[in-house]
């Protein structure tokens, strides 16, 4: 396919009519639309902004033919552009072969974000109905052509409208570049005629990536590779103690520019005046910089709280907790009146603790603070404009980005600028995982910027990237169930976690943080009477969404404990046993993925000797995912080799499945990380895992085999598969271990003092 990916940006905000469409046909057609903001982030349910003023996607059709899908959000390797243009291109009739793919920069104000696996799956709907739009609008222009306003008399194929109505008029077929100028002054039909999805030819089939070529031949540009010939270049280099502060800013070394202190940015874009908590050294180049900054003595006032930021204390809080602290009730049953969940709480657990008889199982499960670890460290470039008095009056930013108004919003609170004086040029992404959407680097860069006057490049170098992350919450999980053969009477669930939506604004005292609880409330099992507790866990380390976030903590709890239920409940095969609690379910996503798996997993019945599986299953972002892992441990070492993972995924209407393959495929591996080494561990206030050295990750020669079987669904929208891979590694691989070994791995990860050799 043909592809322009990223290039230069063109801007297309304008106003939309009623139906939400933007129609311009000045040298051809434009049909502008927006698309929804990604959902999971800030903890809000997301919808359309109440006036949809502007536009943050397009068609573009010109007189010679050319046809281009444009959309402003991000692609970060996760094959969403790919997604859209598949479902946009189904819908305006054109062939794969036709279609150009670009990066439109749009207002920032209405760009979307890219995370919570909505990157396709929120968008689905209004795609179609975007293509749908365009091609009824190149009927109409074509209806001119003939006179004839039947609208059945008309066919759409491979960028052509055909006529084949009654009226003698030569051609019969026009192109759709040809039609593109007649659109002038139509209205977007009412009638969209969208396409029965038993006749889809692109949605569902396996498309080649738009971002492969341009990556393969190494055209593609990411944020870091942003350059121009006037540029200077910051590398940041930060408090090493959360919470710390810039007691005096220090003198300009010999070879570099500048030294500009930073203030820090909160996760809503404010830059917190006065609160300077890093120093940006700038140079000529960011080899220069990195190294003055490295040797840059910089004193630091730290706060009196600094030995309480501790691994071990930390985890002495959480047991603290969890045996006297007060929980938020999480699910039903509701409060009655009088009760708010934190005072209902204690009432609804007696009655649950008077139906916990014997024998009761009761485990509790650990999760540390994770990394992000993206391939591309944070960068941002901004070229600031400035008045004859040196005020700034506007600026343009180039940065891996996850969403472009947060991006905005941060340079507006650094520079007092309005967010639309900011033009900001989303860039791809060698990876995001969440971090990317915490733009703490943005408000560094146009610090800088504003400082120097000059257009900057700030990079973070490894360190400070796995030192000042906001990192993946720990957990702290307790899971209590009384059983008989193959039946749960009574389920009993209390989590002490921190809350990532607290560290972003105030919440209610009653309040619950969805991603703290996320995939331990509403379980696919029949679990009797049931109570899940949440109950907030301060802490001074900064949190933030991680790639799956709460499932991919909570699950490794869960199914590790249904596991075990099943073995002390009769030693029932761990598939029958889950087989058989499986609540019954209308669509039964649940039931279908374990079945597929099964059978896709059928060499866990003939392992060799020392070789053992396990199987683990959840449903996060409305997709289904069940695991088969099948591993072996060094009887010197206790290292465990994993061999072979079997994935069966319903993710509703898989739109490319070769992209939910490897984002399956992807997901394992990052999962695998996290099971078997990455944690961040703290000591007086400090990160103490600083690159890839003592963060081990997989290897190439590592690698397992991975199976993947898209199910079948009985959901005809797209659900999400960017994250959905990932919670039922842990479980899976501790199910395995304890079924091979006889001990059971009650905390993460399973090797915390691996190290990379030779790095």
């Amino acid at each position: 396919m043909a592809t322009k990916a990223f290039s230069t940006p063109v801007s297309e905000s304008r106003k939309l009519d009623r139906r939400g469409f933007l129609l311009r046909a000045i040298g051809g057609l434009s049909l502008g639309f927006f698309l929804p903001e990604a959902g999971h982030f800030f903890d809000l349910e997301a919808a359309d902004p109440p006036n949809l003023d502007l536009a943050n996607a397009y068609i573009k059709i010109s007189p010679d033919n050319t046809i281009k899908l444009m959309f402003g959000g991000c692609e970060m390797g996760q094959g969403t552009k790919t997604g859209l243009a598949q479902i946009m291109a189904e819908e305006l009739f054109v062939d794969w072969n036709q279609i150009l793919v670009e990066q439109s920069l749009v207002d920032a104000i209405v760009s979307y974000g890219t995370g919570g696996s909505s990157g396709v799956s929120r968008r689905y709907d209004r795609l179609r109905k975007a293509g749908a739009a365009a091609r009824e609008l190149l009927i109409l222009a074509a209806m001119d052509k003939t006179g004839d306003t039947n609208r059945d008399n008309y066919t759409a194929q491979s960028a052509m409208v055909n006529y084949i109505g009654p009226v003698a008029v030569t051609p019969k077929s026009w192109s759709y570049g040809t039609l593109s100028t007649g659109v002038v002054g139509k209205s977007v039909p009412v009638d969209l005629r969208l396409t029965n999805p038993a006749n889809f030819r692109l949605i569902g089939k396996k498309m080649p990536r738009v971002d492969i070529p341009s990556k393969v031949d190494g055209s593609a540009k990411y944020g870091i590779d942003t350059w121009s010939a006037d540029m200077v270049y910051a590398v940041i280099k930060h408090c090493p103690t959360f919470g710390g502060v810039l007691a005096a800013t220090p003198a300009t070394p010999s070879g570099a520019i500048a030294v500009v202190p930073c203030r820090a940015a909160d996760s809503r874009g404010n830059t917190i005046a006065g609160n300077y908590n890093a120093v940006a050294v700038v140079a000529s180049n960011t080899w220069t910089a990195k190294n003055l900054a490295n040797s840059l003595s910089v004193k630091w006032t730290l706060p009196a709280t600094t030995t309480n930021v501790d691994t071990a204390g930390i985890l002495a809080t959480a047991q603290s907790l969890m045996a006297s602290g007060a929980g938020k009730l999480v699910a039903d049953p509701v409060p009655p009146a009088g009760y708010d969940t934190i005072t209902y709480a204690p009432v609804i657990e007696a009655q649950v603790a008077t139906q916990m008889g014997t024998p009761t199982l009761d485990r509790t499960y650990t999760v540390p603070y994770v990394p992000h670890a993206t391939m591309e460290v944070l960068n941002c470039a901004v070229k600031m404009q400035f008045d004859t008095l040196g005020n700034p009056t506007s600026g343009e930013i180039w940065a891996s980005n996850q969403n472009a108004t947060s991006v905005a919003n941060y340079a507006a609170a650094a520079s007092g600028l309005p967010a639309s004086a900011f033009k900001v040029n989303t860039t791809y992404l060698g990876g995001g995982l969440g971090r990317k959407i915490e733009q703490d680097y943005i408000s560094q860069a146009v610090q800088v910027a504003l400082k120097v006057k000059k257009p900057v490049k700030l990079t973070w170098t490894r360190e400070e990237d796995f030192t000042q992350d906001q990192y993946r919450p720990f957990a702290h999980i307790n899971l209590k169930a009384t059983y008989d053969l193959g039946n749960v009477k009574a389920w009993y669930c209390r989590t002490v976690t921190p809350s990532i939506t607290a560290q972003r604004r105030p919440m209610a005292a009653t309040a619950i943080d969805s991603q703290a609880v996320e995939c331990l409330k509403a379980l696919p099992y029949k679990l009797g009477t049931s109570v899940v507790e949440w109950i907030p866990l301060p802490s001074g380390i900064p949190i933030g969404y991680w790639r799956s976030v709460g499932a991919s903590m909570n699950v490794f709890a869960v199914e590790s404990f249904i596991d075990e239920l099943a073995k002390v409940s009769g030693n029932q095969d761990p598939f029958q046993f889950r087989y058989n609690l499986l609540n019954d379910l209308p669509d039964d996503r649940a039931r279908k993925v374990l079945q597929a798996v099964d059978q896709l997993s059928s060499w866990r019945l003939s392992l060799p000797a020392g070789h053992a599986w396990g199987l683990a299953m959840s449903e996060a972002f409305g997709t289904w995912v069940a695991e088969v892992a099948e591993i072996s441990v060094n009887a010197t070492t206790g290292a465990i080799t994993v061999h072979r993972v079997a994935c069966a995924v319903d993710c509703g209407m898989a739109i490319n499945p070769d992209s939910v393959e490897a984002q399956m495929q992807g997901g394992i591996v990052h999962g695998l990380n996290a099971t078997l080494w990455s944690q961040t561990t703290f000591t007086a206030g400090k990160a103490n895992q600083k690159n890839f050295n003592t963060n081990r990750m997989l290897r190439l020669s590592e690698m397992p085999q991975i199976s993947v079987v898209v199910v079948q669904s009985s959901t005809t929208a797209p659900t999400g598969t960017g994250e959905p891979g990932v919670p039922p590694v842990a479980p899976a691989i501790a199910n395995a271990h304890a079924r091979l070994t006889g001990k059971r791995q009650y905390s993460l990860p399973f090797f915390p003092g691996s190290t990379m050799g030779g790095l």
